[in-house]
């Protein structure tokens, strides 16, 4: 393993059809070099988001978010294998993705798919630019990994649907103008049927939002009470009843989405953590063991982007990710949380005191392995449609 090289061998092999030198990286790197600082993003959770709306700005003036997004909608109309490249430059520039991700990766695909020409005309834009941001209403205290079993309710009065509920786990919630809620329609309904995707306005008296504190300080969750909360008739996501269905495309996107997974992003910490470690005074024994550390999550690391890679080429062929995504993830959580841990070995009792980035990373890793569900569910999904093993 040689990482003290140019950046693009922190990649590895090249795959056959997004070599380093593709037209397309040249033109996206060009044009990184020239606006990326590269800076670090800051600790503090209110200022790395402010730091990564501008960024967001700054992308969108360029035309460089929604890149899968049609031309007709202000997007490049760019294939999969294009996006490959596109998060793996934003990486190796050090240079974070887009902040509306909600936004972008889930609502705005749907709206296209299912959404009236009032709301594509009305939020499309925002989207994209970054001027509207987004939360997703989906998740409830009992209610996670059995969504359909959602307690949320909203009924019309005049020319509102008034949402009453509470939902949980809402990704920075905080910092939305909007959420798209998944709430039940229609009375006496139950599971997947009379359910609803609603637009719901944050900035209205009878919306509450609590930020969830986590381990690594960060209030990345949020809980949301909706207590009354007015939605214009209008503002429902394909036909009302039918919010299963629309959920079901969002989530397609979603999983699209993980076959881009942060490989590179991982691998430019494995730079990091090497060059730490060079400068570390660590005993031999300890330093030696920190080394072929590095060196296992190095080939572990190339093995999620030959995973992440498969998946693209599902994508492109029109096909549906399945157990493969749920290989990606649990190659990735349980990869994220052991750098996790190496970088906060190698830090040292010098992390802690200085706040650092090393420390930050291997507290906030610990939820790798829950996000887009848990190792041991993606762990069954793979045995049972993978293996073929019983339930």
């Amino acid at each position: 393993m040689n990482t003290t090289l140019l950046d693009h061998h922190v990649l590895g092999p090249e795959l056959a059809r997004t070599p380093y030198g593709h037209p397309f990286r040249a033109e996206f790197r060009a044009w990184l070099r020239e606006h990326a600082t590269g800076e670090p993003e800051p600790l503090d959770q209110d200022a790395r988001f402010e730091f990564r709306r501008r960024w967001h700005h700054t992308m969108a003036a360029g035309g460089w978010t929604g890149l899968h997004w049609p031309v007709e909608y202000g997007g490049r109309g760019a294939d999969p294998e294009l996006q490959f490249m596109y998060y793996e430059e934003l990486a190796l520039a050090r240079a974070p993705e887009p902040v509306n991700t909600p936004g972008l990766i889930l609502l705005g695909p749907t709206l296209m798919a299912h959404g009236s020409d009032l709301l594509k005309r009305a939020f499309l834009p925002g989207i994209l630019s970054g001027g509207q941001m987004w939360c997703q209403g989906f998740s409830e205290p009992d209610s996670g990994s059995d969504l359909a079993s959602l307690r949320t309710r909203a009924e019309l009065d005049g020319d509102d649907w008034v949402v009453t509920g509470q939902k949980t786990w809402t990704t920075f919630g905080q910092y939305a103008d909007f959420c798209f809620v998944l709430a039940r329609t229609e009375p006496g309904s139950a599971r997947h049927h009379g359910l609803s995707m609603l637009i719901c306005p944050l900035d209205q008296p009878n919306v509450t939002v609590h930020p969830i504190r986590q381990i690594s300080g960060d209030a990345e969750f949020c809980e949301i009470f909706f207590e009354g909360a007015r939605v214009p008739r209008d503002w429902v996501v394909g036909e009302a009843g039918q919010g299963w269905q629309v959920a079901m495309t969002l989530f397609q996107f979603e999983r699209g989405d993980q076959g881009y997974t942060d490989h590179a992003r991982l691998l430019v910490r494995l730079l990091d953590c090497e060059r730490v470690l060079g400068a570390a005074d660590l005993p031999p024994e300890r330093a030696l063991a920190a080394r072929e550390e590095l060196r296992r999550l190095w080939v572990r690391c190339q093995e999620l982007r030959l995973l992440n890679y498969r998946g693209t080429l599902l994508a492109a062929a029109g096909q549906s990710l399945g157990a493969v995504g749920s290989m990606t993830n649990l190659v990735w959580g349980e990869l994220e949380k052991d750098l996790g841990s190496l970088q906060a070995e190698v830090a040292g009792a010098r992390g802690l005191v200085l706040g650092r980035h090393d420390t930050h990373h291997r507290l906030a890793s610990r939820a790798a392995s829950i996000y887009s569900g848990t190792s041991e569910i993606q762990r069954n999904i793979i045995s049972e449609r993978l293996l073929g093993l019983p339930r």
